[in-house]
């Protein structure tokens, strides 16, 4: 990376030769190791930060980043965080207050046409969840709890993902086995 400085290769370029020993070049050496961790947390800093820069709101790219981050408080390291979009059950036909014996055509109007006070929407059994009231889900492993609490990692999850989100748009997060964080 260019920001990764070889302390060892500075150090020989400023301490002239004809004094340079082994007791000098350790003393010198010992000397410059608060700046080579410095400069090491600085990479770490520049590449985090590269990538987050980089980040957009592309599925693929939300997921990688998301598993790069989390990936070490999973319990089982082979599970992955993964988004899907939510399953759109259709549009619903009838009202609750449509009495289908009397009407010989049947007339279709947008949500917004209907009237407040009778429109509650049928759906078939088992059709209308939570889930589709959302944007997408995350689906993410279940965290090691030795390692971080479960709302702990939903908090920072949850920060992320808001962070490069489309606004507007809702999720939920879910375990892998369907259980609800």
């Amino acid at each position: 990376m260019r920001y990764r400085i070889c302390f060892d290769k500075t150090l020989n370029e400023i301490v002239p030769w004809y004094i340079a020993g082994r007791r000098l070049m350790l003393m010198m050496s010992a000397c410059f190791k608060p700046l080579q961790n410095l400069n090491d947390n600085f990479v770490i800093w520049a590449k985090e930060t590269r990538i987050e820069a980089s980040m957009t709101s592309q599925v693929f790219k939300l997921e990688w980043f998301l598993n790069r981050k989390f990936s070490k408080y999973f319990t089982d390291k082979d599970m992955r965080i993964s988004i899907k979009d939510k399953v759109d059950i259709g549009v619903p036909i009838y009202t609750q207050d449509v009495d289908a014996h009397d009407i010989e055509h049947i007339v279709f109007y947008q949500e917004s046409e209907l009237e407040a006070s009778n429109t509650t929407i049928l759906h078939h059994e088992g059709e209308q969840n939570d889930e589709t009231t959302y944007s997408f889900i995350v689906y993410s492993p279940e965290p090691d709890e030795k390692l971080i609490t479960k709302k702990e990692y939903e908090s920072i999850l949850k920060f992320y993902i808001n962070k490069y989100k489309v606004s507007g748009k809702t999720f939920i997060i879910k375990y892998i086995n369907n259980e609800r964080i």
